[in-house]
């Protein structure tokens, strides 16, 4: 189920991309975005719908992961699942405040070169880029702590390790606006993670196998 979910979260997160591109509403400029918003409406609607969802898909992943036997035998940290528990929550309102916007925006925007309804959209777009970039960078300090126990339990888990702990690793560089170019390839990586995870705990071994694990 675990795994089932985060798999869920990486199909989910690509279509929330699309959306999000489709919508051609990054611009440099407040009145430049909410003017993109208005005659988009729909793929950026779309784009928060499907970030609410994979918000909460994550979340159904963490709390899955917590009832896993890689956690309850102790080779794995409850850790890593409250971060990404953290992570989800924090993308679900970042999703709410883009379908907000999405459904407000074309009705106010004749009166949103006002200061006061500019201001209101600003804190809006603020509070949505925020809560999206503090649960990608939740998201990576989970990796982080998750290739400590991917390297313990061993097997095929041993060999993503390094890589989770690299991508959580450049994750946190969502926090730095020079890095922006290269946000949409360990965005990429990340995806390409959540499959691959998902995927082995999908196929993964039984508490019965223990014994095999600890030989490892």
């Amino acid at each position: 189920m675990a795994g089932g979910w985060l798999i869920s979260t990486a199909v989910i997160s690509a279509l929330m991309v699309w959306a999000r591109i489709a919508s051609e509403t990054d611009h440099p400029t407040l009145a430049g975005t909410l003017e993109g918003i208005s005659h988009n409406p729909g793929f950026y609607g779309l784009a928060g719908v499907a970030r609410l969802v994979s918000g909460l898909t994550l979340v159904a992943a963490a709390w899955c992961l917590m009832k896993t036997w890689i956690i309850r035998q102790r080779l794995g940290s409850p850790l890593v699942a409250w971060l990404l528990g953290m992570s989800g929550g924090c993308t679900a309102i970042s999703g709410l405040a883009s379908l907000w916007l999405a459904m407000t925006v074309p009705l106010f925007l004749p009166v949103a070169s006002g200061p006061e309804v500019s201001a209101f959209f600003e804190t809006a777009l603020s509070a949505r880029e925020l809560s999206g970039k503090t649960g990608f960078a939740l998201a990576g300090l989970a990796l982080i702590v998750a290739s400590r126990s991917q390297w313990k339990v061993g097997g095929t888990l041993r060999q993503v390790s390094p890589g989770s702990a690299i991508l959580g690793t450049t994750m946190q560089f969502i926090w730095v606006d020079s890095a922006t170019p290269v946000h949409p390839v360990v965005g990429a990586v990340f995806f390409l993670w959540l499959l691959v995870v998902g995927t082995m705990l999908v196929t993964g071994r039984h508490p019965d196998d223990m014994a095999t694990v600890r030989r490892t």
